[in-house]
């Protein structure tokens, strides 16, 4: 294996893992209740230098990249390395752009080699819009899925998405880091049951999703997208699964094509090894 610059695995709006370590309090592997279910000592086995990140939960964004600045210069001091890749799911992929941008007199973008995303809203995500709009109905939704408040939330709007890319573009497309974006789609009955509402809220305003992103906002950029989408809901895509996973409420419309959940966890870990190999043939240190 080639040797390449430290991974920093970049979380999403909420550390849900937190919340979901009690559901399995039995695993006792390495990262069975991280957010990033066993991702980091998949990583490690492959020869790899991996580590979390933490951000504050549901912060808005700015004070996320701030938070991430510190976690990288962090990496960077103990590792002794010159630059990190980022692999973020969800928001953490607009912490990481913000990074970027915003701590330019840091020179971030010096000290990040590329950033890759997994179910990021680029451009936004019509969920946040809806809640922002509906924002007593929403609260108790978020309530479900570990999001206290909407701070975080308005900065995942189509609008202020849509803003802070083309205030970034410019940037970006000049700063050197080497960008990728992967995408996760599934069907409605095969989404996570408390993100059924939004799957519905999104596809009819942006077709195909993962129950919160859309594939044209996690795509982002088409030169960066990196095909096909993932068979994956937002949850599926850091390797934890849900029931809705492997029931057969397609049967007897369609054969049933049922992982276990060994099986979900054996694909979305191994999608993380082809990253971070690709990473390492294209900076080798």
């Amino acid at each position: 294996m080639m040797a390449t610059y430290p991974i920093v695995l970049a979380h999403g709006i909420c550390r849900f893992d937190e919340l979901l370590a009690e559901v399995v309090k039995n695993d006792h592997r390495p990262d069975a209740t991280q957010y990033f279910r066993l991702i980091r000592g998949t990583l490690q086995d492959a020869g790899f230098t991996a580590q979390h990140s933490s951000v504050p939960w549901a912060a808005g964004v700015s004070t996320r990249a701030d938070k991430l600045t510190d976690e990288v210069h962090r990496i960077l001091h103990e590792t002794g390395a010159s630059k990190v890749h980022i692999i973020a799911h969800s928001m953490g992929g607009l912490d990481a752009r913000h990074m970027l941008f915003e701590h330019q007199p840091e020179r971030m973008h010096h000290k990040v080699a590329s950033v890759t995303t997994i179910g990021t809203p680029h451009l936004g995500t019509t969920f946040a819009d809806w809640g922002v709009a509906n924002s007593a109905a929403v609260l108790g939704l978020l309530d479900l899925i570990g999001i206290k408040g909407l701070n975080g939330f308005r900065d995942l709007t189509t609008a202020a998405c849509v803003a802070f890319d083309r205030q970034a573009e410019a940037f970006e497309r000049g700063c050197g880091v080497r960008f990728a974006t992967y995408a996760g789609v599934q069907p409605r009955d095969r989404v996570f049951a408390p993100l059924q509402l939004p799957w519905h809220l999104i596809h009819v305003h942006e077709g195909d999703n993962d129950g919160l992103v859309s594939l044209r906002s996690a795509t982002w950029r088409p030169e960066y997208f990196q095909k096909p989408a993932i068979d994956a809901d937002h949850l599926n895509e850091l390797a934890w699964w849900e029931p809705a996973d492997f029931t057969l409420l397609r049967w007897p419309l369609a054969p049933p094509q049922l992982e276990t959940p060994a099986q979900l966890e054996r694909r979305i870990r191994a999608l993380y090894v082809q990253i971070a190999r690709g990473l390492a043939e294209q900076f080798p240190t």
